[in-house]
């Protein structure tokens, strides 16, 4: 069974306090569309992981920056030489349900790469469902920089996935879209069988989804898989409703805590995300919980404190 890293996906509604209880949950991996106000934040967060999303979903938002303008936001994380700071890796500019111009968009960046003798950016590209999953083997074998697995990390490292799987998101775990997760495991079991290709190198990060029949098949092959949602945001804004099916005394919040506190709702769910995925979790004190809200203003070193904990 191979590695399993969850992503916490923060959206526009995602406030500095959410981010506190995040980490108080343990949770510094995050995922973050670009151009948002909380990406800048992070970008200057030490002791956090961020995956810079292109903001692909929801498809056509006319809000979306352009591919310039995400080219740009991208360069910007450059710390100095070589170094991203705490950007683990973006995902590539892509389309939903539009591949072709998924792949030009790709093509685009190596080529902007290449004008401006960037060896290597922290860039993972995107394959959508349905797409030829044999282009993950010639990437692979003799694709781009960044895609091929001597090139991964510009150095042979493994630090960001070899490729993302997108377009999961409104199949919401059809028969189709595990079929295609399937095939997509086929061809990687292939690269390692048949050209000895080093497991640890053929990464996958799954958008917007950790549905147990997506990751399964890329699970038992050994390669590193990542995987990230908003879900725990999500259920904590649905309060009561999502709390009617979903409570649980498992994390140790009283009901009537998680009832009246949004802080403690986010904890709450984010703890039985990591949970259900088989990953550590870490309860926050109920009575800082509580106390969260009112502390003003949250700021840089309030986090620093919760991350050297």
């Amino acid at each position: 069974m191979s590695t399993l890293r969850y992503v916490l996906a923060i959206g526009g509604d995602t406030t500095l306090r959410d981010v506190d209880v995040a980490i108080a949950c343990g949770q510094t991996d995050l995922l973050v569309s670009v151009g948002k106000p909380l990406a800048r934040h992070l970008r200057g967060l030490p002791g956090v992981t961020v995956v810079l999303d292109s903001a692909a979903w929801p498809p056509n938002d006319p809000a979306r920056p352009s591919f310039d303008a995400w080219w740009q936001m991208l360069r910007s994380w450059r710390q100095g030489a070589n170094d991203y700071g705490n950007l683990r890796y973006a995902i590539a500019y892509d389309t939903i349900t539009d591949g072709a111009r998924t792949q030009r968009d790709y093509h685009r960046l190596m080529g902007r790469m290449d004008e401006r003798s960037i060896p290597d950016l922290p860039n993972v590209p995107v394959l959508g469902h349905g797409a030829w999953p044999d282009a993950l083997a010639l990437d692979a074998l003799q694709g781009w920089a960044g895609t091929r697995d001597d090139l991964v990390n510009g150095d042979g490292g493994t630090d960001r996935p070899a490729y993302a799987l997108g377009g999961l998101v409104p199949e919401r775990g059809s028969t189709r879209s595990v079929q295609w997760v399937t095939q997509v495991a086929a061809v990687l079991e292939d690269l390692i069988a048949e050209e000895g290709v080093d497991p640890a190198l053929l990464g996958i990060h799954l958008l917007g989804t950790t549905r147990p029949a997506y990751l399964a098949p890329l699970r038992r092959l050994g390669v590193p898989v990542a995987c990230d949602t908003s879900t725990p945001m999500l259920q904590a804004r649905a309060g009561d409703a999502a709390l009617a099916w979903g409570y649980t005394a498992q994390f140790g919040l009283p009901l009537a805590l998680v009832r009246r506190s949004r802080s403690a709702r986010v904890a709450f769910w984010l703890c039985r995300e990591r949970s259900r995925l088989g990953l550590p979790w870490t309860t926050p004190d109920a009575a800082w919980l509580e106390e969260l809200p009112h502390l003003t203003p949250i700021v840089l070193p309030q986090q620093l404190t919760l991350l050297a904990a």
